[in-house]
């Protein structure tokens, strides 16, 4: 177990909330932070962490694409007003003799802190935030410790994915949760212990797909002076578990020992499910392509499918397995949280919901479930819906989860997205392909961890930009190509700005070299995350 410096502001405060907060779930205190780390981090794609080129001292990651060789130094450390020596324009020939002759200045910043933010430790892509240890993009929080990927939450430890939560631990994508332990991609949900797929629920034990239930143990709803007395007995059991070994067993190693052969549960539903069967049209995909890379590079292209294995590196899409009840598809990936979902459980969502209001366990098997026996118990409930349709959509194709969106083919999660494509999070965005975690932007191919993008390629960690093309930790720029934690710059190349025509010229040869190679390939080789560090 590693050791923790508990003599730090971030961390003393860290552990303050964690006391806080074991106590709300557990009705006592468990120990002190640092004792549950390996226990808490389970859940987190791990985080990366290396020496600043410049200083020497620890830099943190989320994102584990960079090259190895790749310099790397902290977000404090950049110099926004450095000074470059211009380019020789009558040197450059192809990409390749710019980059060489940008290496000078290609860092990758990372232990990104912004915004009004304080008492941050071993973390990074954290915006307006207090008291974050060891955790990776979180914004709007305050006492978070091991988690990653939260907004405006506050005392979560161990929880992976979600908003505007509290009190939560060992979690995973919630949204408007309070007080949860275990408790797995829910939302709007109270006091819900080792449970999957519930929404407005209250007060629920090893349950499963529910909707507005309260005091459920396996789905069974029980009178409440019943179901608090079995709550008591689980809770005093998961205490003792976790004080003397330090973590408790996941859901998902629960379910594992669960017995696969779902043929009864399937008797059970049988009838009770809908499917949903809407005629799609992929022909839209291949304008979409098609339009997108005119756009962007100035010549369109043509079978988006020729292009798929280039548009999957470096971000996570849905991929399809089979239903355990009834063998139709149904999409899932490797993003976190779905991840650990055993496959050999995956279900659709409208026979997931049917498991959950026609299937539970008995009352005899509500009071003798424990920590130890309840996957002898919860079997016949067990199903995950990994693909989840909410609200108004159209035309989504083998996308894992969606919510106001149209036009989408293999997204992990698209939410008031439409024309996207091969991407793993494209909020509030339109005609992007290959993309990760990018929001309120149009027209980019292969572009990740950003927000406010126009006419993009190749783009990382980059606010309010237009027509920038292999550019890293940028802000309010127009119109550049290769440059590096640099902010409002126009018509620049390494970070160097030139006059308009002499760009334009080398833009030009950049996109015919790009878009022949793609033509020819069906892939570029060269990439954001691996400009750095070249020879």
């Amino acid at each position: 177990m590693g050791a923790e410096d508990k003599t730090t502001e971030s961390y003393r405060a860290a552990n303050t909330a964690w006391k806080a907060t074991s106590k709300v779930i557990f009705g006592q205190e468990v120990g002190e932070l640092n004792e549950f780390k390996e226990w808490l981090v389970e859940l987190n794609d791990p985080l990366q962490t290396d020496k600043s080129v410049q200083s020497g001292r620890e830099v943190v990651f989320w994102n584990s694409n960079y090259r190895p060789q790749a310099p790397l130094i902290s977000m404090e450390e950049v110099d926004w007003e450095k000074k470059f020596k211009p380019l020789d324009i009558n040197q450059i020939k192809d990409i390749d003799s710019i980059v060489q002759a940008i290496q000078d200045r290609v860092y990758y910043a990372g232990s990104i802190v912004l915004g009004n933010s304080r008492l941050v430790e071993g973390s990074t892509n954290i915006t307006d935030s207090v008291a974050v240890y060891k955790s990776a993009k979180i914004s709007g929080c305050k006492n978070v410790a091991y988690s990653q990927m939260l907004r405006l939450s506050e005392n979560v430890f161990g929880v992976n994915e979600g908003g505007e939560g509290k009190w939560c631990i060992r979690s995973s994508v919630l949204y408007r949760n309070t007080r949860g332990l275990e408790l797995w991609i829910s939302g709007e949900c109270r006091d819900c212990y080792y449970s999957y797929g519930l929404t407005g629920c209250e007060d629920c034990l090893f349950s499963f797909n529910l909707v507005g239930k309260r005091c459920a143990v396996g789905n069974l709803i029980l009178p409440k002076d019943k179901y608090l007395a079995i709550k008591q007995k689980l809770v005093a059991e998961m205490w003792e578990e976790l004080v003397s070994r330090k973590k408790l067993p996941s859901l998902m190693e629960i379910v594992r020992k669960c017995d696969n052969r779902p043929s009864e549960t399937a008797r059970l539903i049988e009838g009770k499910v809908r499917y949903d069967d809407e005629k799609l049209d992929f022909e839209v995909m291949e304008k979409s392509f098609s339009q997108t890379s005119e756009v962007v590079l100035g010549r369109p292209l043509a079978g988006i499918e020729m292009y798929a294995r280039w548009l999957k590196k470096d971000t996570v899409t849905p991929q399809p397995v089979r239903s355990a009840l009834s063998g139709r598809p149904v999409n899932i990936s490797d993003w976190p949280g779905y991840s650990q979902l055993p496959r050999a459980r995956a279900a659709l969502q409208a026979e997931a919901q049917a498991v959950g209001e026609h299937v539970r366990i008995s009352e005899e098997e509500a009071e003798r479930i424990s920590l130890s026996n309840a996957h002898k118990f919860i079997s016949p409930i067990a199903y995950f819906q990994p693909e989840y349709k909410l609200n108004e959509n159209k035309n989504v194709m083998d996308c894992q989860w969606s919510s106001f969106s149209s036009n989408c083919y293999r997204v992990v999660i698209c939410a008031y997205t439409k024309n996207c494509a091969y991407c793993s999070w494209p909020r509030s965005s339109e005609f992007l392909f290959g993309s990760g975690i990018v929001y309120d932007s149009a027209f980019g191919l292969k572009c990740h961890e950003s927000v406010n993008l126009k006419r993009c390629f190749e783009v990382d960690t980059a606010r309010d930009c237009s027509d920038c093309y292999f550019c890293h930790n940028v802000e309010n720029c127009q119109e550049c190509m290769f440059c590096f934690n640099v902010k409002a710059k126009r018509y620049a190349i390494g970070n160097v700005e030139y006059p308009k025509e002499e760009y334009l010229k080398i833009k030009k040869l950049v996109l015919v070299e790009i878009s022949q190679k793609l033509e020819n390939d069906k892939k570029l080789d060269l990439s954001i995350y691996n400009i750095g560090g070249k020879k």
